[in-house]
């Protein structure tokens, strides 16, 4: 599969390594591709623009930094018509104090916000709850423990994103549409816990009984 990577930082160069060792071709993005040319050749990926990378990708995976989502949305837009688009941001950014803040509102879903963002493409959230090293630390494509969440509309699209999820070494865990994807965001119990499969499904359960 061609994947397009939007983004060449810690999320696009690791799951660009995983990928890229089970075959897929792919292209990590940069607005200066020519300063990524070793990083991406390091973990087997093309490299090129946004642009490039979005008309590339038989999937385009969004994985910048929130607070540059828009100008990312902007170079991409013309080339990801009817595309399944895979978002891993997290609607996060840095506060005065340093810490990390939510920047859409409680009762919205970041998925929502996305759909409405880029209404011409296919939108799933995933690899948004697991922190790089967690996944670097835990990715075993022989034998995966480690889940890793996700939610799509589309019964195709979800077999290409658990497909992905178990080539990168980690347990495919089926949490609804996207409007089911709540827990995809911070704060919630899965958000950057190690969790097997059956320990994310019951916390998953239990927020499901929590919230009526």
């Amino acid at each position: 599969m061609k994947i397009g990577i939007i983004g060449a930082g810690g999320i696009g160069q690791l799951y660009a390594r995983l990928w890229s060792a089970r075959g897929h071709d792919v292209m990590l993005s940069s607005r200066n591709p020519d300063k990524i040319i070793d990083a991406a050749a390091a973990v087997g990926a093309k490299t090129g623009t946004a642009a490039t990378a979005a008309a590339f990708g038989d999937v385009v995976v969004l994985a910048v930094n929130y607070w540059t989502v828009d100008q990312a949305i902007d170079a991409i837009t013309p080339h990801v018509e009817g595309k399944l688009i895979i978002d891993t941001t997290n609607p996060l950014q840095y506060n005065a104090n340093g810490g990390v803040e939510r920047v859409i509102a409680e009762d919205e879903l970041a998925a929502a916000i996305m759909t409405a963002k880029l209404p011409a493409a296919r939108i799933a959230k995933a690899f948004t709850t697991l922190w790089t090293g967690h996944v670097e630390k835990h990715s075993d494509v022989d034998a995966p423990t480690t889940a890793m969440p996700y939610a799509v509309d589309d019964d195709v699209d979800r077999q290409t994103i658990a497909g992905l999820i178990g080539d990168a070494g980690l347990v495919p865990v089926d949490l609804g549409t996207l409007a089911q994807s709540r827990l995809l965001d911070p704060p919630s119990p899965i958000w950057n816990v190690v969790l097997s499969a059956d320990e994310l499904r019951a916390r998953a359960s239990k927020s499901a009984r929590r919230n009526g």
